[in-house]
């Protein structure tokens, strides 16, 4: 797992930013930063992660998109310090299931079919629109190949045997886009209603930052 701060001025709040599959910090340029901002990416190893300097902070948030949700709960639930608020979006603490997840035979195609064609289609499903396609130039990120592919199996393999210690993290709210094509609506809802997590729906697909302006949206829904 990676981490890097997006932002450091020495605010009170720091926003632990879970990023999704394959992604960097270019997925989420465009937002504005009010507090400092420290993502976490790359879920091909989420063990022995460490948060030093966060006891500096008044106020700890996590947000979550998509595989970030199971990656959070796998990081944040053995440590030590309680978040004030935690979000997800697009995401469950089952990213590989037939109930609450991305069903495993699809993410297994998925898996196999994850060469450049393949990845560009990703993206295009991630996405709603033409005008999306073209805006998400500017938030595609840059990372090889090959590691978002080792990225793919390592999640699969972890969140198999995993999944319990990531589901005793507890949320505060869920946003769920309608139009979600990557990770099931139904499973997501489900999972959610059962967490008895308040939900917000959101329009459009897998990614869902174009419908905000800043981090402070996205926290205060």
């Amino acid at each position: 797992m990676r981490i890097e701060w997006l932002n450091k001025t020495g605010t009170d709040q720091v926003i632990l930013f879970f990023n999704g599959w394959g992604m960097d910090a270019a997925a989420v340029s465009h937002l504005k930063k009010e507090s400092d901002l420290l993502m976490l990416n790359d879920y091909r190893e989420c063990q022995g992660i460490g948060f030093p300097g966060l006891q500096e902070y008044r106020d700890i948030v996590v947000v979550a998109w998509s595989m970030g949700v199971w990656a959070a709960g796998q990081v944040l639930s053995q440590l030590p310090f309680k978040p004030s608020v935690c979000v997800a979006l697009n995401g469950t603490g089952y990213p590989v299931d037939d109930h609450y997840g991305i069903p495993a035979k699809i993410y297994e195609l998925t898996e196999k079919g994850m060469n450049h064609k393949g990845r560009e289609k990703f993206f295009q499903r991630m996405l709603t629109g033409e005008e999306e396609w073209i805006r998400f130039a500017t938030n595609r990120p840059s990372r090889e190949l090959s590691e978002q592919c080792e990225e793919l199996g390592c999640i699969r393999r972890e969140s198999v045997g995993s999944s319990g210690s990531a589901n005793l993290f507890c949320w505060d709210k869920a946003y769920i886009s309608e139009k979600d094509i990557i990770f099931p609506v139904k499973h997501q809802w489900k999972y959610w209603k059962e967490k008895g997590v308040k939900i917000i729906s959101l329009e459009g697909g897998h990614y869902p930052f174009y419908h905000f302006r800043s981090w402070q949206e996205i926290i205060e829904g």
